[in-house]
């Protein structure tokens, strides 16, 4: 992203969302973007994880990738937790800005703007 977002801007308006939103825009761009190494990168702040950070390529490729999907479809429930809440928070919001040239959300009908005073 370049460094040319307005005080109030781009960042401010990702932060006024809530988690599950974040979440919901990360994975999208994720999924578009078949980057498996964010989801992994996310799945690592997952306490129910601890024992899964590990090197995944020693593992049968099919396992590893039900055991991702496992992981995605915890990202709510995990997320409950607000220690593990923030932490997520962190990591969708610096991955939704690293991409906000290809693609931002306040720009897109239907989202929520920041209010302008």
């Amino acid at each position: 992203m370049s460094g040319g977002d307005p005080p109030g801007g781009y960042r401010d308006f990702l932060e006024a969302q809530d988690v599950a939103t974040l979440r919901d825009w990360a994975l999208e761009i994720a999924r578009e973007r078949r980057d498996i190494g964010f989801v992994w990168e996310l799945a690592k702040h997952l306490p129910s994880t601890e024992d899964a950070n590990r090197d995944w390529a020693a593992w049968d490729p099919i396992d590893a990738i039900w055991e991702i999907g496992r992981l995605v479809a915890n990202f709510r429930e995990e997320a409950a937790d607000p220690e593990v809440a923030e932490l997520l928070r962190v990591n969708y919001v610096d991955y939704l800005l690293s991409h906000a040239e290809d693609r931002r959300f306040d720009q897109r009908p239907g989202s929520r703007r920041p209010t302008t005073g």
